[in-house]
């Protein structure tokens, strides 16, 4: 028996929201409570300065669910599950769902974690509506030490999750395109013998890099790479029509492109197609 426990892992980075919490799991035949200490954390990167929610598995001490949020997150308990103090994790920008109990032994502090959870992610919570799903829930779910979830509520957990695993098998077929198999240190380079572009670029650069060996700089450091592995994290996730719209594209690209088209495609296309009517627009003028 070891005679000291190991430090807890932090993330690297700054926490926005932190408590012990055990996730609902799907088996193929019903819900279950996952019985594993757990906990739940938000928190913004150093790495790639984007906001992650992971759930950390406590006596392994390592994430297990580790989701890039932007702005589209927030959690709200499932009222009449009046014996266990279950919450849902809903998505603004898709039909997502996860589900989590309470870990933390006394519940005065539940309400002052969700919200500070929420008001960190910063997504827009719609107003609730009579007959909700949250409300249909059935009023009953067994404690977390039993692992059962009331039938009613079970239901409604499963076609979720039935959903979001027809979604991970075609994602499966076609494997998504990391933006550093496109954006390669060669490609990045090549881009220096292009003025315009080079003038472009050096704009956006802080005053220390505002120069073409600064540019030159930046197109070969690690941190670029690191920041496009989190940026293709963002556009294979759930949160692609957020990432549109933070970049000034429009979303109804999605429902235009082709099934099976890789996101990647389709957010150059998007970009693509606002260059055409941006440069049809300056014609114009």
């Amino acid at each position: 028996m070891a005679l000291f426990q190991a430090p807890a892992a932090r993330p690297n980075g700054h926490v926005h929201a932190e408590f012990r919490a055990g996730r609902m799991d799907w088996d193929g035949r019903m819900v279950t409570a996952d019985k594993r200490k757990g906990k739940v954390v938000l928190y913004t990167s150093e790495e790639d300065q984007l906001m992650h929610f992971q759930w950390w598995d406590r006596e392994k001490n390592e994430a297990v669910t580790d989701l890039i949020v932007i702005n589209d997150a927030y959690l709200e308990r499932i009222a009449k599950c009046t014996t266990g103090r279950a919450y849902i994790m809903r998505f603004t920008s898709s039909d997502k769902k996860m589900f989590f109990w309470m870990q933390e032994p006394k519940d005065d502090k539940d309400d002052e974690n969700i919200k500070k959870f929420n008001e960190a992610v910063g997504a827009t919570i719609p107003e609730k509506k009579a007959g909700s799903a949250t409300a249909a829930a059935a009023p009953a779910a067994a404690a977390p030490g039993g692992g059962q979830i009331d039938p009613q509520l079970r239901a409604m957990l499963s076609q979720f999750l039935d959903q979001q695993q027809g979604g991970q098998t075609a994602a499966a077929r076609t494997p998504p395109l990391p933006l550093t198999a496109v954006l390669t240190t060669e490609v990045l380079q090549s881009l220096m013998t292009d003025d315009a572009a080079v003038a472009e670029m050096t704009g956006l650069l802080p005053d220390s890099h505002k120069s073409t060996e600064g540019l030159r700089e930046v197109l070969a450091s690690p941190q670029l790479q690191q920041s496009m592995v989190a940026l293709s994290q963002a556009v294979h996730s759930d949160q692609l029509p957020v990432l549109l719209a933070s970049l000034g594209l429009s979303p109804s690209v999605l429902s235009t492109a082709a099934p099976g088209s890789d996101a990647l495609e389709v957010l150059c296309k998007a970009m693509e197609s606002q260059m055409k009517e941006g440069d049809g627009s300056s014609g114009s003028s």
